[in-house]
């Protein structure tokens, strides 16, 4: 396939200009610095959190200016064009909600980036909600079992950076990633293209370790290196909002696929979801704290979520950062875009989904590109793409599943499931005799 030569132009011309211009930090310029968090439990953690958004709206604005004149320059109807202006138009976007920190109106373009805990899949009628308390109602349902988990000694901070050194130092190709300990982040750990930074006095246990390797490294990290080694297209080291979706969706995958996932961890995202919801009806920081702690969350642990939705919107309620909401909403995407794309045993678009850090949407233009030579081949290939031959049987496998009807086999074990029922131990089974322990996470 060939592109017009006045599409690789502007492509080329357009790029370049993407690809010099300092990224938008988005994520840190809205994190709260680690003072209010030692603040906040100083004072004994019922007073709402004081905070300074310290944003450069004059550099905004000239940034802003700056690229809706390169995105009015971009000329013609082809759709690499098209999307080509999605790309400057991400970038815009990205700086206007940062531009809006500390407002109402924050929420509102943070909403139509992102979406909110009631925005709907594909304009149909299950929202992210809905998904979420599907979600929390399943992983709920595990009943008193003898069967349990041995304990296990967590991670410490310098174990989790020795762990991901090595086997970032072990990875082939090579990837240019530095692992370090940070006290000024106020997460447990913060990944960058560059640098993944761990707060020194966190614990992980294993599967969150391993959960963090496929999340941050082998999903967040990757995608940017393969989109900075672009030679006419780096920009997509860095995809900008419209992309959070695709990405989270996929780094949860990557998790899944792993057998990362767990209950703990997927609780976490589909209460994450509800947070949100609560704060777009007006709960405030304290209030989504309280939540969090009334439900058994640790103090620090309590933090951390609901300031999360809370950065850069307002902590009194009611103008929250929705980003939380879009993570179970990827996950969903992308699954059913793997499921039906690798029904065709289609390899090569698959792994067009870790060429750079780009959007579902942006698959078929990709195809494009990458025909015409424009586009190279993703270098670095996460685990569960380069295990090709048992990613595909997984996927054959399970778009069986899919039309299978489970009333009948729920119907079988009727009585089982009954007799399993009656035999739980009443209340929080602190009286119980029996050795189990809730396996709820």
């Amino acid at each position: 396939m060939s592109i017009d030569r006045a599409v690789l132009e502007q492509l080329d011309r357009v790029g370049a200009r993407l690809s010099e211009g300092k990224a938008l930090r988005l994520l840190e310029d809205i994190a709260w610095p680690r003072e209010v968090e030692e603040r906040f439990f100083a004072a004994g953690e019922d007073r709402l959190p004081e905070i300074e958004h310290r944003v450069d709206r004059d550099g905004l604005a000239r940034r802003i200016a700056e690229l809706r004149e390169l995105l009015g320059s971009i000329d013609g109807d082809a759709p690499a064009l098209g999307w080509l202006r999605d790309n400057v138009r991400a970038q815009i976007q990205a700086a206007e909600l940062l531009e809006a920190a500390g407002t109402r109106e924050f929420a509102e373009r943070s909403r139509a980036l992102y979406g909110g805990a009631r925005s709907r899949f594909f304009g149909g009628e299950v929202r992210n909600i809905d998904l979420a308390e599907h979600l929390t109602a399943r992983l709920r349902v595990h009943g008193w079992d003898e069967a349990s988990d041995p304990e296990e000694e967590p991670l410490d901070a310098g174990a989790l950076r020795d762990l991901l050194a090595a086997r970032v130092a072990a990875r082939t190709p090579p990837l240019d990633l530095e692992i370090v300990l940070d006290p000024r982040i106020t997460a447990k750990v913060v990944a960058g293209m560059s640098r993944v930074r761990i707060r020194p006095e966190a614990t992980f246990a294993s599967w969150e370790a391993e959960g963090l390797w496929h999340h941050e490294v082998e999903t967040h990290a990757l995608t940017a290196h393969n989109g900075a080694a672009q030679p006419r297209c780096a920009f997509l080291r860095s995809g900008g909002p419209r992309t959070t979706r695709t990405q989270e969706g996929l780094a949860i995958f990557a998790e899944l696929y792993s057998r990362s996932l767990s209950i703990g961890r997927l609780t976490r995202l589909a209460e994450r979801v509800r947070l949100v919801d609560m704060a777009e009806q007006g709960a405030s920081f304290l209030d989504l704290y309280r939540y969090l702690r009334e439900r058994g969350a640790g103090r620090r642990d309590a933090y951390f979520d609901a300031q999360r939705v809370c950065r850069g919107g307002l902590v009194e309620g009611g103008a929250p950062f929705t980003k939380d909401a879009c993570y179970l909403a990827g996950l969903l995407e992308v699954y059913a875009f793997l499921a039906a794309v690798l029904r065709g045993g289609l390899r090569d678009e698959v792994e067009l989904l870790v060429c750079g850090r780009i959007a579902l949407d942006d698959i078929a233009v990709l195809a494009d590109l990458r025909a015409a030579g424009v586009l190279e081949r993703p270098r670095y290939l996460p685990g569960w793409l380069r295990a090709w031959q048992t990613l595909l049987p997984y996927f054959a496998f399970t778009s069986f599943m899919d039309g299978i009807d489970l009333g009948p086999v729920e119907g079988h074990f009727q009585e089982l499931l009954r007799v399993a029922a009656e035999a739980r131990p009443v209340g929080d089974g602190e009286g119980s005799k029996r050795r189990g322990r809730p396996r709820a996470g």
